[in-house]
């Protein structure tokens, strides 16, 4: 039988209503946990609305539907699930993360034990290191990391932001983060806000998407003496609308580009915001109307 070393494990439940401008009736409720194994530690923070409202039900079957893609292929395989999907009610918390905990922790379990045996084995059996040497090398075997993070980034009395960027570390040279992004629903419908932007808005918004890549890269570029696109790798010299949708805030929308998505490992994520009033042309009149613009 597996033993597990929990750290933390009991749920944390708060509720929170809006302080933004919300609506008084829109609530969310925080988990926190963190678990480990052997070679594995297993993190979620994770924020869902109570579904008091017919949007916010809506709104939550979604997100928990992101939680269970995100913890159920935790090697970011997307072809292959570990376990099943919940299949009680998504409103009785206690048991929905419950699931998950275990669930999950079962799998991380199962995949960095199952990559420490092969390292290991390949040690052992080297015939250039002595006993000695061979235990250390084994004993010093970094684990697995799993950060589930799902948080409320803002919210007005039309729309709810939710952020999902989660931290994977197979025990190689580096980690990475994945995820959804941001996702912005309508609070009366409950449904996902996925365009955002007309026709031909990337080609027009050149200079815009240009001014915020320099104001991101300004603080690297005068430590190496570089130009910007020293540091993009972009195709037709174009710089991309990022793969994710814009999370709006309180100054306009932010633009997150993922790990290799436009620029090496080593530049990190390229992030920065575009007031309304300049994205506003490129707007969808829905994404407007949403935005209340």
């Amino acid at each position: 039988m597996k033993k597990f070393l929990y750290l933390g494990a009991v749920a944390v439940l708060a509720l929170a209503a809006s302080c933004t401008g919300g609506k008084p009736d829109f609530k969310t409720e925080k988990h926190s946990s963190e678990l480990t194994a052997d070679y594995a530690r297993l993190s979620i923070q994770a924020e869902l609305p109570l579904a008091t409202t017919d949007g916010a039900s809506v709104m939550r079957q979604t997100l928990v539907d992101v939680m269970d893609k995100a913890l159920s292929h935790i090697d970011n395989y997307e072809q292959k699930r570990f376990f099943p999907r919940f299949d009680g009610d998504v409103n009785d918390s206690g048991a929905l993360f419950s699931y998950y905990e275990h669930q999950a922790l079962e799998e991380i379990t199962f995949l960095s034990q199952g990559m420490f045996d092969e390292r290991a084995e390949g040690i052992r059996e080297s015939e250039t290191l002595s006993d000695e040497e061979k235990e250390k090398f084994v004993a010093d075997f970094p684990g697995w990391e799993f950060d589930f993070n799902l948080e409320k980034t803002w919210e007005t009395d039309l729309i709810a932001v939710f952020d999902s960027q989660n931290y994977l570390y197979m025990a190689g040279a580096h980690g990475g983060v994945i995820g959804e992004g941001p996702m912005t629903f309508d609070k009366q419908s409950g449904m996902r806000i996925r365009d955002f932007f007309v026709d031909g808005a990337e080609k027009d918004m050149q200079s815009l998407l240009r001014d915020g890549m320099l104001e991101y890269f300004k603080e690297r570029m005068a430590a190496v003496g570089s130009e910007l696109e020293d540091h993009l790798n972009l195709k037709n010299g174009l710089i991309p609308l990022p793969q994710w949708a814009p999370r709006p805030c309180q100054d306009g929308l932010t633009f997150i580009y993922q790990q290799y998505e436009v620029a090496a490992y080593v530049d990190g994520m390229p992030e920065f915001t575009l007031a309304y009033e300049d994205v506003a042309p490129y707007l969808l009149p829905e994404a407007k109307r949403d935005l209340g613009l």
